[in-house]
């Protein structure tokens, strides 16, 4: 009896635990450290592979956002272009105000070991906050966060099927 009791704690560990213990299934799992900063939870991203940036996670936000003068500094890099020009779109900011701003397609954005690539970002006003909205946080398949330990929990892709356990038959 103690033996099954086991066995059903272990298969009902979180993605979050099983990844802290090593877990085959949890590897596309990433727990990323994020800092609190102004009553915000911020992450190192890595833009086109040449510049690092605080970015805050917002999950409100439509888009990634970045600001002008970062946008101006990629382009100078020769890592963004004018045909990575999506257009021009409305947004409405946290206050109310509606802000329109051009939408550029970034090569890529690393956040831990992730890089996603084709990124949506908006270009935002000059000394604006770099937003990780979500035109990157809708990419995957899912994300929380850990406040306790100050994590970002990020799964990227779907497990692999057969590793993938049916548990219909255990009684509860």
């Amino acid at each position: 009896m103690a033996a099954a009791s086991l066995l059903a704690l272990a298969l009902t560990v979180s993605p979050a635990a099983a990844a802290l213990i090593g877990d085959p299934a949890s590897q596309a799992q990433g727990l990323i450290p994020v800092e609190a900063h102004d009553g915000a939870y911020v992450v190192p991203v890595l833009i086109n592979g040449v510049l690092t940036g605080d970015f805050i996670i917002d999950s409100g936000s439509a888009d990634v956002s970045i600001p002008a003068e970062v946008a101006s500094t990629l382009m100078r890099l020769g890592t963004m272009s004018g045909s990575d020009l999506i257009g021009s779109k409305m947004y409405v900011l946290a206050d109310g105000s509606h802000v329109p701003s051009e939408t550029y397609r970034l090569a890529s954005l690393k956040l831990g070991n992730l890089v996603m690539h084709d990124v949506t970002v908006r270009i935002a006003a000059e000394k604006s906050h770099f937003l990780l909205g979500q035109s990157f946080l809708s990419r995957l398949k899912s994300w929380s966060m850990d406040n306790a330990r100050q994590m970002l929990i990020i799964n990227s892709a779907q497990a692999p099927a057969a590793e993938t356990a049916d548990l219909s038959h255990i009684r509860r």
